[in-house]
């Protein structure tokens, strides 16, 4: 009824974002704080508040990568329960690995296929290595004598950029794994956005450990382990599945290995496409 007059000439005060006049601290309608200069343009209000969004972020982020590597489902769990204030956001958490992923992982063909697979797998007809049975010995050919380049120099700058293009596109398997999934555990919960989450968390954990192998092995001088890589991940995120499954789903063991194989066959199954996808894609924009 009414509105709280704080100005000069006696006018209601209004909110800065919606017009809406206020009463208060805070606008009802839009719930923006109201601007006392005197207080918020302050140094200490400004560091306080600088301070504390600091540390409230990095205890979320510690809190969910704790719980991402050491209980796997549970932030999905979580989520589905509805006790989310806690921990970081999905997507937030997907975009920081995303960004880890991108500046730090060395551009390895366990995301992108060579351009010489691709052509050894169109001439020896094998799907596993071109299954899109595009001729990229071809177009190389065809760009290489437009550009008038060698063909040696032209297959490194495709796989140079078709490295770092696959780095930047790995989110586009979240919606068609949680789609996979979501057959598997309809069962169990009939929504598809639950199951998008559970693929969210699983491909950041996938991306992160991804970046922690290459950064233990060239901590220790090892050196990289190049397509095998994506074997690898595979067979370390197989029992994190098994894991992430029993929590999130509530299966048995044996139930959970089945179904886990099944939808990690799938997730496989995407990142051979997606690994071809990027070379043939950075081929096909590639300048001449």
């Amino acid at each position: 009824m009414e509105n709280k007059v704080d100005t000069p000439d006696g006018t209601p005060e209004t909110c800065a974002s919606c017009g809406a006049k206020l009463k208060g601290e805070y606008c009802r309608k839009c719930g923006e704080k109201k601007i006392v200069p005197e207080r918020d343009f302050s140094m200490a209000k400004f560091l306080t508040q600088t301070l504390g969004h600091a540390m409230h972020f990095d205890t979320k982020l510690g809190r969910s990568l704790w719980f991402l590597f050491t209980k796997p489902g549970f932030l999905t769990a979580e989520w589905i329960a509805g006790r989310r204030v806690r921990y970081m956001k999905p997507l937030q958490l997907f975009v920081l690995a995303g960004i880890l992923f991108y500046f730090f992982l060395p551009s390895v063909p366990a995301h992108f296929s060579h351009s010489r697979d691709l052509i050894r797998g169109f001439e020896t007809h094998n799907i596993v290595l071109n299954t899109f049975r595009y001729d990229a010995g071809k177009a190389l050919a065809e760009k290489a004598a437009v550009g008038r380049t060698e063909m040696g120099d032209l297959i490194a700058e495709v796989d140079k950029a078709a490295g770092q293009r696959s780095k930047t596109w790995l989110f586009l398997i979240i919606p068609f794994w949680g789609l996979l999934i979501y057959p598997f555990f309809r069962g169990n919960i009939q929504w598809l956005v639950p199951h998008l989450i559970f693929a969210m968390h699983g491909l950041i954990f996938y991306i992160l450990t991804d970046l922690l192998i290459h950064f233990f092995m060239a901590a220790l001088g090892l050196p990289p382990i190049g397509k095998d890589m994506m074997l690898l991940l595979q067979l370390v995120f197989l029992p994190y599945l098994v894991l992430a499954v029993r929590r999130v789903y509530a299966e048995s063991w044996t139930v959970a290995l089945l179904k886990t194989i099944g939808i990690e066959a799938g997730l496989f199954i995407l990142l051979v496409l997606y690994r071809q996808s990027m070379t043939i894609w950075t081929l096909f924009s590639h300048s001449s």
